[in-house]
Formats: C-alpha cells, sequence, structure tokens
C-alpha cells in the first residue's frame, strides 16, 4: 500500500491542470496563418517566466532534465502510470510535433504539444526568460521565426 500512496502522491504534485492550451494554440495558429508579427504574451493571458522549445523525438525525461520539472498534464491516475510506464517517455515520437511548455517560478503551468503544420518552431533553439522576442511567420507561412523587425 505504501508505494501505490507514494506514487499516487507524485501524480498529484506533478499533475497541471493545462487550461488554455487549446486557447493558445489555436491564437498562434491564427497569428502564423495571417503572417503577422507577435510575441507570446499577446496569445495568452496565462503568467510565466520562461518557455521552453521542443523538438520532434525529445524524450519526456529529456524534458524534464532541462526543466528540472516533473509534470503530468493526464487528469486520471491509470492514465500517468501507463505515461510513467509505457506510452510516455517519446509524447514527441513524430516529425510532425514540437512542444512548448510554460513555467512559473519553477513549476510547469502551461505544455502544448503542436503540429508543425500549424506552428513549426523548428528553427528556434531558445529559451524565453521574461523577455521573449518579436516573432513571425516565416515564408512558407507555417514556420516560426524570430523577427528582425
Amino acid at each position: 500500500m505504501i508505494p501505490i500512496s507514494i506514487s499516487y502522491y507524485s501524480f498529484q504534485s506533478q499533475q497541471i491542470s493545462n487550461a488554455g492550451a487549446k486557447e493558445f494554440a489555436m491564437r498562434l495558429e491564427e497569428a502564423v496563418s495571417h503572417g503577422k508579427t507577435f510575441k507570446i504574451s499577446e496569445l495568452t493571458s496565462l503568467d510565466w517566466d520562461k518557455i521552453y522549445v521542443f523538438h520532434p523525438y525529445v524524450s519526456k525525461s529529456d524534458m524534464e532534465e532541462i526543466t528540472q520539472v516533473s509534470w503530468t498534464t493526464n487528469h486520471s491516475y491509470f492514465g500517468y502510470l501507463l505515461d510513467r510506464m509505457f506510452l510516455g517517455k517519446y509524447p514527441l515520437d513524430d516529425d510532425s510535433l514540437n512542444k512548448l511548455v510554460f513555467t512559473k517560478d519553477g513549476r510547469v503551468v502551461l505544455d502544448v504539444t503542436l503540429n508543425r503544420s500549424a506552428a513549426d518552431f523548428s528553427t528556434i533553439q531558445e529559451i524565453w526568460h521574461d523577455k521573449e522576442p518579436l516573432l513571425a511567420a516565416g515564408e512558407d507561412g507555417k514556420s516560426v521565426v524570430i523577427s528582425n523587425l
């Protein structure tokens, strides 16, 4: 019973609500498709202090090592266990996926997996701290680049 209790406590402490992920993804896709220059903060009311950009094939353990945070977006303990043991080791297991992870005070507040056909961050390697760059749609209308404006 003790291992289950410890595991369940871990699940509870790592769980994030991920509220606003769909809304953010829609706003981002709209901004990119219209070719606007934008800042991420204009697309979400979320309070964050760092944004991490993860490219295809980055493992969950690598993400947690880079961010120094363990988190889950699962809302069920069973789903959390499946991810930890089998399914979630490579959440970006396809060339078509990238992920933005927002943190505030050392905790993940938003985890957004994006299809690169909607918004492709593959040319951006940075981790943004407080001050974010001006972004724009690339010439292909899908890639996201740092604007020189």
